[in-house]
């Protein structure tokens, strides 16, 4: 519903949805002061978007997020406790693993195949393909930029702005592909390539970490990958398996192309020497 709803709500009520969206099981607890002030509004402003979602205050859909969450509250503020704490040395590779695991075992939940087999479509049916990327999105997009072009598929991987990401995208049209990739804090240049690139038609595969994200608000199909980390920074490892997942899909699903492009690229490989020879 929040979904739904989300591109026509105020810019602040749009925070308030995106932090709902993004955090159900602090506001399953928190009051509407907490709320606010966790997503950077008014209390005021926390009342008028419940209204907007049809509930008459905040009271009524904090119990609707509780009853979302119901089965995995306990669980969740375990770990909340556990992350308010150091974490011991010698169980630091356990949790960065576990975690790994259960943005994997998210994404796998929550996507949906028709949705993957949808997005299989799109990339076997483009011209021409241009993969965006910044930050810390940029190495799932030169993942999949690489996987594709050994593959034989016309693509191009941008991960700065500027000239060189307005250069690639002037030249896509109607049959060809864009794919960006988006997490936590999103780069305005690949925001403003999304919406070009919808202007004109040209088909977008998002992958993010929000239903709510811009980038997700502007794809054909969007998929949502967990990126929750145990240090400082956000973990691509979802991505990197959805990343995976479409190179598996494309490979079996055009074997003959895929297999007579490897072989170039192997003899191409070979007569330059680049490889170490055992």
């Amino acid at each position: 519903m929040i979904t739904a709803a989300f591109p026509d709500l105020p810019r602040g009520q749009r925070q308030v949805a995106r932090f709902i969206v993004d955090n159900g099981t602090f506001v399953a607890f928190a009051s509407a002061t907490e709320l606010a002030e966790q997503a950077g509004v008014s209390a005021a402003t926390v009342v008028r978007f419940c209204q907007a979602m049809g509930y008459d205050g905040y009271p009524h859909l904090r119990a609707a997020v509780r009853e979302r969450f119901r089965r995995s509250l306990t669980t969740a503020q375990r770990l909340e406790e556990r992350l308010r704490a150091p974490i011991p040395r010698d169980d630091l590779l356990a949790q960065v693993f576990r975690r790994g695991i259960q943005n994997i075992k998210f994404l796998m939940e929550q996507i949906d195949p028709r949705a993957f087999e949808a997005a299989i479509d799109e990339f076997g049916r483009a011209n021409h393909i241009l993969v965006v990327g910044g930050g810390l999105s940029a190495s799932p997009a030169m993942f999949l930029s690489h996987s594709l072009k050994v593959m034989g598929f016309s693509v191009q991987a941008v991960t700065t702005g500027g000239i060189p990401l307005s250069l690639e995208q002037s030249a896509l049209g109607p049959d060809d592909l864009l794919v960006a990739f988006g997490f936590w804090r999103y780069f305005r240049h690949i925001v403003a390539t999304m919406e070009w690139a919808q202007k004109r038609g040209i088909p977008r595969i998002a992958v993010t970490d929000s239903e709510v994200s811009p980038l997700a608000q502007l794809a054909d199909h969007a998929f949502i990958a967990t990126t929750d980390g145990v240090g400082h920074s956000v973990s691509p490892l979802a991505s990197t398996a959805l990343v995976e997942a479409f190179i598996a899909a494309l490979s079996f699903g055009r074997p003959k192309e895929t297999l007579a492009a490897l072989r170039d690229v192997d003899a191409a490989y070979r007569e330059s020497g680049l490889l170490l020879e055992d």
